[in-house]
């Protein structure tokens, strides 16, 4: 199960990195418009919690819980700016996206009180949720 979850997320980290390149500044998007500084900071955001979520899981791993909880208290700081966000698919359930936002942060919140108290059983549980929300959202909005 943990090797699927540190899959996936490397899978999610390519993704972004991929997403990232396409989008530099100054490209066009697919929509033949140049990227507005919202959507930067979108992508830059998304980058910024990519790159944390997979050093969380990395520190898990190895119960670094120093580690792990500094990656989590900055993802759960850029997590703020998604009630910024304009998502890329259906725009017009943004009520619903800041749902999932608040959920989101919920569980980032839950599980970093489970490393700071150094569950390793309820840190990897709420890893698996954490990373429930992800694939939600993305499934939905991107």
């Amino acid at each position: 199960m943990k090797t699927v979850m540190v899959i996936m997320v490397f899978a999610l980290m390519l993704m972004y990195g991929m997403t990232a390149v396409a989008h530099e500044e100054g490209e066009e998007s697919g929509s033949g418009m140049k990227m507005d500084t919202k959507m930067k900071m979108q992508h830059r955001t998304m980058g910024v919690i990519a790159e944390h979520w997979g050093e969380t899981q990395k520190a898990l791993k190895e119960k670094d819980w120093k580690e792990a909880g500094g990656d989590v208290a900055e993802i759960v700081e850029a997590a703020e700016e998604l009630k910024e966000f304009k998502p890329h698919r259906n725009a017009d359930k943004t009520k619903y996206f800041m749902k999932i936002q608040g959920v989101f942060v919920k569980r980032l919140t839950d599980l970093g009180k489970a490393i700071e108290t150094k569950d390793g059983a309820a840190a990897d549980r709420l890893a698996g949720t954490v990373q429930k929300s992800c694939n939600q959202c993305h499934a939905i909005f991107r």
